[in-house]
């Protein structure tokens, strides 16, 4: 593999995951080394949500936290994924995390786990992409009956390509799709590597040999730390033990309730609207079960609806207590993200980011005044994920304010 100056790089091939690590569990561990075995990568790099995940909720641990453990089990470089893009429905948050990797112009393939790695065709891959007559008009008859986006996708190909609904129902296929739809998209150089997800469902919080995070997160929250930190790697569960101990883990949301509440009763209706993914009249609904609910799992089920899923409330939720406004939303995804930056890094990283540093398509910064430096849309990009970190530590027994601006990378 050659930079844009024509020299070799050092480090080939090199392998690229989006993940969460939330937290950082046996079935992660598998992957990363699947993925190295199967392209002979010399080199992993992993980009990582911010403090909000994709499923609209606040992160277990901080960024900083999770990108120790990928460190210490296999990844070589940790890149931050803004929250613009990791607190937002699959489409989004695969784009941001595929042109990070793609812009980097060091990563060689892109590993991901699906329910069905052989049924990723490209013929569903192309009516994703292509959205044929057919398919939009099937997609806009079942939006009108009332279903989910997701589902009414899911109805709307499986009538153009027989058994794509199965494909389409797995959360991680669903994830699988965006981002080789993305790399085929904007023709990356990026070679799709899906790996069979092993173990538990994603959503599963029944603890198996290879838990889900799902399934640790409630653990902790029930007080069977034991049995949580049993189903994670060794080197993981230290420094998870160790944010625990420190009271640095989100194991309940009742902060993150009185907070939306707050925001929620003092704003008018006219004002939610102007969040993204809120419209249709679900400012009325959320606002509503604010006054009863009595914990955030509560209000999240009185929101829900055929129409809106939990995930969407709980995204529209995050990006109300940003401040995310439909245009700034937009921008976001029309421009993608706008740095690429380092979150940790073993030696082997080092020399990555150094190849990185001369080749990448984005500017590699390493902190918010350097972020805030490349643009107006960079420093925005920077301040919403400046912003999304310091509401995290209101969600922790220990919160560290005013500490986010100040981290520095971490080298292993």
């Amino acid at each position: 593999m050659k930079g844009k100056d024509g020299e070799n790089f050092m480090l080939y091939p090199v392998v690229g995951i989006v993940a969460e690590y939330n937290p950082f569990h046996k079935g992660h561990l598998l992957h990363i080394r699947r993925a190295r075995e199967l392209c002979g990568a010399q080199a992993a790099v992993a980009v990582l949500s911010s403090a909000f995940v994709q499923r609209g909720e606040p992160a277990l641990a901080d960024k900083w936290t999770r990108a120790k453990a990928a460190l210490a089990c296999g990844a070589d470089l940790v890149l931050e994924l803004p929250v613009l893009f990791s607190a937002h429905n699959a489409g989004v948050f695969a784009n941001g995390a595929v042109d990070i990797l793609a812009a980097a112009r060091a990563v060689t393939h892109l590993s991901f786990g699906a329910e069905n790695p052989d049924c990723l065709t490209d013929s569903i891959i192309d009516m994703i992409l292509e959205e044929p007559e057919a398919f939009k008009l099937s997609l806009k008859k079942h939006l009108a009956e009332g279903f989910s986006f997701v589902e009414a996708r899911a109805r709307a190909a499986d009538e153009i390509i027989p058994g794509s609904a199965r494909v389409l129902a797995g959360s991680n296929n669903t994830l699988a799709l965006a981002y080789m739809a993305r790399i085929k998209k904007k023709n990356y150089a990026l070679a799709p590597l899906p790996v069979l997800r092993e173990g538990a469902a994603y959503n599963s919080e029944r603890l198996e040999e290879i838990a889900s995070a799902a399934a640790i997160r409630r653990a902790l929250r029930d007080g069977r730390t034991d049995e949580a930190f049993a189903s994670m790697p060794k080197a993981s569960a230290r420094i998870f033990k160790r944010a625990l101990a420190d009271g640095r883990l989100c194991l309940d949301y009742e902060n993150w309730r009185r907070l939306l509440r707050a925001l929620l009763l003092r704003a008018r209706p006219e004002e939610l609207r102007g969040f993204a993914e809120i419209s249709e009249g679900i400012e009325y609904r959320m606002r509503e079960a604010a006054l009863t609910a009595r914990s955030f799992e509560e209000w999240t089920d009185a929101c829900t609806s055929k129409r809106y899923p939990a995930g969407r409330i709980r995204r529209a939720a995050v990006h109300a207590a940003l401040g995310l406004g439909h245009w700034s939303n937009r921008a976001a995804q029309r421009l993608g993200p706008p740095y690429i930056r380092p979150l940790a890094m073993n030696e082997t990283g080092r020399a990555l980011l150094h190849e990185m540093k001369k080749n990448a398509a984005l500017p590699i910064v390493t902190t918010y005044g350097q972020a805030a430096r490349i643009s107006p849309y960079a420093a925005e990009c920077a301040r919403f994920e400046l912003l999304a970190c310091e509401l995290w530590e209101e969600l922790v027994p220990n919160g560290r304010f005013g500490e986010e601006h100040k981290r520095r990378l971490i080298i292993s």
